[in-house]
């Protein structure tokens, strides 16, 4: 028996892997759907956007690329879904060439899926070059001229959900969606002076000082990381991949804490047993 305990600290590493392989069978089998609890910071988002004024629009701002997808590309999705399942009107604009693309695509999948018309119903205005500090401060003012076209090239004061926005005071909520720091020049330059609502959606390594601008309410809620997603999602009622990779993780989470249980045991087995021999030999 003690032997057999023993064995438990050099599990062979292959053997971990393999069983590793439950988070591949939770992210694409996923039969179990695991219950997530609300939080204050994810219920406000939630909140804001059920709460957003039919007579504006909200502003959707992703500043990430193709290495933080997982995170904030399933934050952008779930966002954009309930804008459009709400019949919230919302302009894409993105600070990141390959987050342009991304989200672009994300956005018209999602209309495609829930009958929604480009022009009408959200729009993009394309890429910019990330120099927030000097081009939020002229877009609160003047939305038309600051932007001037989408990015197909139309004129946005053209499209028929652009017909009434002039300045920020027509924008009911910004979603800032990144894994950086950017979300300051929002609160500086857009919620600071106007007091346009933010919703935050960090990468989870940016959560603890999300936390701060949420206590301080310069933001009024935020989705941390890929289980505010999820989170997100479960209010939604839409089983996307933020609670199937919340489901995956939990499940390698538990697996090793189970692991390290077993080589402690182990451990502990051959101590003791080397004890025993220890006094044999005394004896």
């Amino acid at each position: 028996m003690m032997r057999a305990l023993e064995s438990f600290v050099n599990i062979d590493r292959r053997i971990m892997y393999a069983l590793l392989c439950v988070i591949i069978v939770g992210l694409l089998i996923n039969p179990v759907s695991q219950p997530i609890a609300s939080t204050r910071a994810v219920k406000g988002a939630y909140d804001a956007v059920e709460g957003m004024p039919r007579d504006k629009i909200a502003i959707v701002s992703v500043i990430w690329s193709s290495s933080t997808m997982a995170e904030n590309g399933t934050q952008t999705e779930a966002l954009m879904r309930h804008m459009f399942q709400r019949g919230v009107k919302f302009a894409l604009i993105a600070w990141d060439q390959q987050g342009a693309k991304l989200a672009r695509d994300i956005a018209w999948r999602l209309s495609r899926e829930l009958k929604k018309t480009y022009g009408v119903d959200w729009c993009d205005w394309g890429y910019r070059t990330p120099l927030l500090d000097q081009i939020l401060p002229a877009l609160a003012k003047d939305i038309p001229k600051t932007i001037q076209r989408d990015q197909a090239g139309t004129d946005v004061s053209k499209l028929p959900m652009m017909k009434n926005v002039r300045t920020i005071a027509d924008v009911g909520l910004v979603a800032e969606i990144t894994p950086s720091a950017t979300v300051d020049a929002w609160i500086m330059f857009v919620q600071g002076v106007y007091h346009t609502p933010i919703v935050y959606a960090p990468t989870l390594v940016m959560v603890p000082e999300g936390f701060n601008y949420l206590d301080a309410r310069q933001v009024v809620g935020m989705l941390p990381g890929l289980p505010g997603a999820g989170e997100y999602e479960q209010m939604l009622g839409s089983r996307g991949f933020g609670q199937k990779a919340s489901t995956a993780l939990s499940g390698a989470h538990l697996l090793i804490v189970v692991l390290i249980i077993l080589g402690n045991v182990g451990m502990l087995a051959a101590a003791r047993r080397r004890r025993g021999a220890d006094r044999d030999e005394a004896g």
